[in-house]
């Protein structure tokens, strides 16, 4: 079983910033490294959660109505030990991806949004930039997954709270594995995804009782805020 830090270490540094992912980046214990993109105005690949700033830099304006530059004028206010890493910015998907890179950690990507389906082309020709680093592809939005599945054979994961029989046929035949939320299922269900051959992951879990039961399970991946090994 592998450990996936979730939006970086955000458990001690604010979520998505190139300090939570350097730390990420420094802990042995973890297998990858997890962020969430948003495509800006001009068509960059930016890592962060919210569609909006208010949250993290206390402005309402929406990610997808700002450049890149002027996104990255915003100084990240909120999160896990901000006082400590003042003047953090918003990252690009290029800094993240060079990050893990150099660490060898896999990069495990959630897309938020995309101001249109056929970007996912750049994103894939931006991997390509990558060849050594090992990419999984996650997303709430099944569309962008099989998107991607017709272009590509990169790893990619579902996220979802359930687990339907429609659903684990529409996955296995695209090919897409499952990440499911980690009140959402019980111990059969995840030996029977195991035996149809899916590879399964979980969050967000920051127990470290729960990690021996996940593992019997045959849960594959771990994503997690804090070091739990």
């Amino acid at each position: 079983m592998k450990l996936i830090a979730h939006r970086g270490l955000s458990a001690l540094a604010p979520e998505n910033t190139i300090k939570a992912f350097e730390l990420a980046a420094a802990e042995e214990s973890f297998y990858g490294i997890e962020c969430d993109i948003h495509e800006s105005k001009d068509g960059q690949f930016i890592v962060f959660h919210d569609d909006d700033l208010k949250r993290m830099a206390k402005s309402n304006q929406k990610v997808e109505d700002l450049t890149y530059d002027e996104l990255s004028r915003f100084e990240i206010v909120s999160g896990s030990k901000v006082k400590q890493y003042p003047h953090q910015s918003i990252p690009r998907l290029s800094d993240f991806l060079t990050i893990c890179e150099e660490s060898k950690k896999a990069a495990i990507i959630e897309i938020k949004k995309i101001n249109d389906i056929e970007h996912l082309n750049d994103l894939l020709t931006l991997f390509d930039h990558y060849p050594t680093l090992e990419i999984i592809v996650i997303s709430f939005n099944l569309n962008y997954l099989k998107y991607i599945r017709a272009l590509s054979d990169i790893p990619l994961q579902y996220l979802t709270d359930k687990i339907t029989e429609e659903l684990i046929y529409d996955l296995r035949v695209n090919k897409i594995d499952f990440s499911i939320q980690k009140d959402s299922f019980k111990p059969n269900q995840i030996l029977k995804l195991k035996k149809k051959g899916f590879m399964v992951a979980t969050f967000t879990v920051n127990k470290k009782s729960a990690l021996k039961q996940l593992s019997s399970i045959g849960i594959d991946y771990v994503t997690t805020d804090k070091i739990l090994k």
